[in-house]
C-alpha cells in the first residue's frame, strides 16, 4: 500500500502525532505538510490498515497504563510518545476476502474494540474523540445549538405521513427535507449525493414517509447568504458564501463552484454561543453551516465534526495553521 507524502518520522524521532484518515485525503495533506515544515513527527494510518497491514502490540502495566506500539513495515507509533490524535476520516477495517461472513464480522468487532485502547492512553489530545463524532447526530446537535442560544429552523423528524402537512402549514407552506446522516451514497457502482430538497405540497403526505424516519425543516426563504464556520479548539474561522445571480436552490453544495467566499468575523454573541455548543457536544473541531436572512438573523442548519474546509481559500491557510498548532502542542505528559 502506497502512503501519501510524508510520514513525519525524522532521524528516528518517535512520532508524537497520530493521524487516522483514509489514504487519499487532500484536506489532511495541508496540515501534514505544515507539520513536516515544523519538523513535528507524525504517523499517518487508516483503520483499513488494521489488522491486515499494521500490527498492534500492547500490554497493561501494574499502574493501569497500556504500553506498546502500533506499526506497519516502515513506521509506527510508540504509545509512550503519543501526544495528539487527529481522528479525521478513517475507513472501515479491511479484511481478507477469503474470510467467511461470520469470520469477518467477528474479526471486525475484535479490531474495533482493540483500537479503543487509544482512548485509554493518558496525556493525549483528541481532535475529535471518535465517540464524540458518532454522537454528533442532527437531533443531538440541533438540540445543543438551541440550548446554547443559537437559532435553528423549525424541525420535524417523523415516519408518520400525517404529521407532515400540519407541520408544513405551520412553516408557511415551504419545507425542505434532508438526510439524517452523510449525504454520499453508492448504488450500482455509481456515487451520488443526497442534497437538501424542497418538498412540494403533493408530497407532504406521501405514504413512503412511513418507510423510515425523515427530517423536515422550515425553509429559510429570505436568505441573504450562507456562512461556513470552522471551529478549531477555541478559535473560530468564518467565511460568507455568496450565491451567483439566479441561484435559487435550497442547498449551496449543488453548483458550489460558482459561489464566492469572503472571510468574515462572527459577532461576539454568536461566537460565544458556538463555543458553548461545541462544549456541549464534546468537540474540539467541527464545521458549521449557517443561513443568514436578509434581516441578519443566522440560523444554524448543520454541524459536521469531520467537515471539509480546504475548499474555501480565504480561510484555508489560517485553519491549516490552527490545526497544526493544536496537534503540535498536544497534551502535556501525565
Amino acid at each position: 500500500m502506497t502512503k501519501p507524502e510524508g510520514q513525519g518520522t525524522r532521524g528516528g524521532i518517535p512520532p508524537r502525532v497520530l493521524v487516522v484518515t483514509h489514504v487519499l485525503d487532500p484536506t489532511a495533506d495541508f496540515v501534514l505538510r505544515e507539520l513536516n515544515k515544523r519538523r513535528v513527527p507524525f504517523w499517518r494510518t487508516d483503520l483499513a490498515d488494521f489488522p491486515t497491514r499494521t500490527t498492534l502490540r500492547t500490554e497493561l502495566g501494574p499502574d493501569g497504563r497500556w504500553t506498546g506500539s502500533l506499526q506497519d513495515d516502515g513506521s509506527g507509533i510508540d504509545f509512550s510518545e503519543l501526544r495528539a490524535v487527529w481522528w479525521r476520516k478513517p475507513t472501515a477495517h479491511d479484511l481478507p476476502a477469503s474470510m467467511s461472513g461470520p469470520e469477518r464480522q467477528f474479526a471486525t468487532g475484535q479490531a474495533k474494540r482493540a483500537i479503543t485502547l487509544l482512548g485509554a492512553l493518558p496525556g493525549v489530545l483528541w481532535v475529535n474523540r471518535p465517540q464524540a463524532n458518532v454522537d454528533c447526530t442532527k437531533p443531538v446537535h440541533l438540540a445543543a445549538a438551541v440550548a446554547s442560544g443559537l437559532q435553528v429552523p423549525e424541525t420535524l423528524i417523523t415516519n408518520d405521513p400525517a404529521a407532515v402537512p400540519p407541520f408544513a402549514r405551520r412553516s408557511g407552506g415551504q419545507i425542505v427535507t434532508k438526510v439524517l446522516g452523510g449525504i454520499v451514497y453508492s448504488e450500482n457502482g455509481t456515487r451520488g449525493q443526497l442534497y437538501t430538497r424542497r418538498v412540494p405540497e403533493e408530497y407532504w403526505a406521501d405514504p413512503r414517509i412511513a418507510l423510515t424516519a425523515h427530517l423536515f425543516q422550515r425553509e429559510i426563504t429570505d436568505r441573504a447568504y450562507e456562512v461556513r464556520v470552522t471551529v478549531v479548539d477555541d478559535r473560530i474561522f468564518a467565511a460568507a458564501i455568496h450565491a451567483p445571480a439566479g441561484h435559487s436552490g435550497p442547498d449551496w453544495r449543488q453548483g458550489s463552484d460558482a459561489f464566492t467566499h469572503t472571510r468574515i468575523e462572527l459577532p461576539g454573541h454568536l461566537a460565544y454561543a458556538v463555543r458553548g455548543m461545541m462544549h456541549r457536544l464534546g468537540l474540539v473541531f467541527a464545521a458549521l453551516d449557517f443561513i443568514v436572512t436578509t434581516h441578519g438573523t443566522p440560523y444554524l442548519v448543520d454541524v459536521n465534526p469531520g467537515g471539509q474546509w480546504a475548499w474555501i481559500e480565504p480561510t484555508r491557510e489560517p485553519i491549516t495553521h490552527a490545526i497544526a498548532d493544536l496537534l503540535q502542542k498536544g497534551a502535556p505528559r501525565t
